[in-house]
């Protein structure tokens, strides 16, 4: 893997993308062992002190101790100071933190993945390839103390081992397809201890291995080392109750949904009528292809903006906003088209990943497009972006 560049074929290698969607994606845990150097630019010890010694950036909330599963109060770690934004909070302080590391305590530091190029380079590859939001956070342990105890995650799990050694225990149970709401968060732990079943496999994870976990297995670890460090990339993906979200926002303009129900007087057919033209109604929303667009912008928009600027290019270059959605790049034979309900355009030889990048864009500039496509020469990107704009696919910002 390369520092800039990071695809989801680099992280899974020598496995390959079609391989673990047919035989491991959603469906059970997979661990690829990796070489020393494979994650090496990611992250290090050096990359995470640098990290840390951000000060201002962190809290008692982003970053967190727990020992022996236990959470460790953030005063007992962190200092009231002044932040960036004028406001009273509580910084941690290195020296305390030092002295509860050395007691076997572990540290977490959350929703890191903004906050280096390389972090980012593998948060940007997996929401590309899974069409998921995605965080990192970083966990740091020391021999025989445990951070967190039995459980299952709500979003699937992709750990990279970065330093020292680790034993994770993977058990039967999965969780059917949890998400993250209190019906599946409220679980004490004698709960979890009861559903969790027997040891599935049990992996040692060493620098470079990669240990992916579906949503709901149950799975622990225990660090084997002296000190142990990996970070985890958590996958959120869009789920079927996302849609109803979005048609409730559809369903409150319409007054039948506003309307008062039938009072405490009404009969129970009233009710049931009242609740049949209520779903008669919903449905109609639901198929409709308003609420199909914009479930569709959902889905295309469903990432994290992380990053982003370019100065002084962005500023100089020119801004685009995608105004027509509905077309498709498709390939028939050795050609590509560019399609719609309405018309079918031929893609110059060798544009056809530069058209499809388009398209999946809302905003992006002339930077933006150079930095995705630096193989293209100036001339051809230039050329496509006058004809897309011709088409009216897009349209300057």
């Amino acid at each position: 893997m390369t520092e800039k560049i990071c695809t989801f074929a680099d992280i899974l290698h020598p496995i390959t993308p079609e391989e673990f969607f047919a035989k491991y994606h959603d469906k059970k845990p997979l661990h690829i062992p990796g070489t020393l150097d494979k994650f090496a630019s990611v992250m290090s010890w050096r990359t995470l002190n640098d990290l840390l010694n951000m000060s201002s950036v962190w809290s008692g909330f982003s970053l967190r101790l727990l020992l022996d599963t236990k959470p460790i109060p953030a005063p007992d770690y962190c200092r009231p100071v002044i932040d960036r934004n004028n406001l009273q909070s509580m910084q941690p302080d290195p020296v305390r933190i030092t002295a509860l590391l050395r007691q076997g305590a572990s540290l977490v530091a959350n929703e890191l993945e903004a906050l280096s190029p390389e972090l980012r380079s593998v948060a940007d590859a997996l929401e590309t390839a899974l069409g998921a939001k995605a965080h990192a956070n970083v966990y740091c342990s020391w021999r025989q103390h445990r951070a967190f105890n039995t459980h299952f995650d709500t979003h699937d799990a992709y750990a990279i081992h970065l330093e020292g050694q680790k034993v994770w225990q993977i058990y039967r149970t999965r969780v059917d397809r949890p998400i993250a709401h209190p019906k599946f968060k409220g679980f004490d732990q004698a709960h979890h201890d009861r559903s969790k079943g027997k040891i599935l496999m049990e992996v040692t994870m060493n620098p470079g291995d990669l240990l992916y976990l579906p949503r709901g297995q149950y799975h622990d670890a225990l660090a084997s080392d002296s000190s142990a460090m990996h970070v985890t990339f958590g996958l959120t993906a869009v789920y079927g109750i996302n849609f109803f979200d979005l048609v409730r926002e559809l369903a409150i303009s319409d007054p039948l949904f506003r309307a008062t129900v039938p009072g405490p007087g009404s009969g129970d057919q009233d009710i049931m009528d009242h609740i049949k033209n209520l779903t008669q109604r919903w449905s109609e929303i639901s198929a409709s292809p308003k609420a199909l667009e914009k479930f569709k912008r959902f889905r295309q928009e469903f990432r994290k903006h992380r990053g982003g600027f370019r100065l002084p290019d962005s500023v100089l270059s020119p801004e685009y906003r995608v105004c027509t959605h509905g077309f498709s790049v498709v390939q028939t034979g050795n050609n590509w088209t560019l399609k719609d309900k309405v018309q079918s355009v031929p893609i110059p030889p060798g544009h056809d990943r530069l058209v499809a990048w388009v398209i999946a864009q809302e905003h992006f500039s002339g930077a933006d497009i150079a930095t995705a496509f630096p193989d293209k020469a100036v001339e051809d990107r230039t050329r496509l972006l006058r004809d897309l704009t011709a088409m009216k696919v897009i349209e300057p910002a």
